[in-house]
């Protein structure tokens, strides 16, 4: 079965889908990075009208609030790396796919992991 478009055409277009894809990736990651700022932003206040008498949770609840900060950005900064590789990956004349590790596994990782410490060490503190 013959093609309507010479190949050039197809990768040509194939081309342009993957662009359009990393395109909306990265705007994908600089919402969740500006989400995940939020987040380190508003915690501290939130901690603070939730246990204003914790013992140690104005420098706990600043220390979490600057890794949430310090993830968004980092988040942020790898997501626009990746996004000027691809960039330059497709202009590349011979363009193949590659397989590449998950930037969004990474991040949901990580994010997990901070929270999941934060509500134990938050938790052993209020039963304290």
């Amino acid at each position: 079965m013959s093609s309507l478009y010479p190949s050039q055409a197809q990768d040509n277009l194939a081309r342009d889908r993957n662009r359009l894809a990393a395109d909306r990736s990265l705007l994908s990651f600089v919402r969740n990075s500006l989400t995940l700022i939020g987040v380190g932003v508003g915690l501290e206040r939130i901690l603070k009208v939730l246990a204003p008498s914790g013992r140690y949770i104005d420098t706990w609840a600043y220390g979490l609030s600057l890794v949430y900060v310090g993830l968004g950005v980092l988040n942020l900064g790898f997501a626009i790396a990746d996004y000027q590789a691809e960039r330059a990956h497709l202009r590349s004349p011979h363009y193949r796919y590659r397989p590449r590790p998950s930037l969004a596994a990474a991040t949901g990782l990580a994010a997990f992991a901070i929270g999941a410490v934060a509500f134990g060490w938050l938790g052993f503190d209020l039963l304290r």
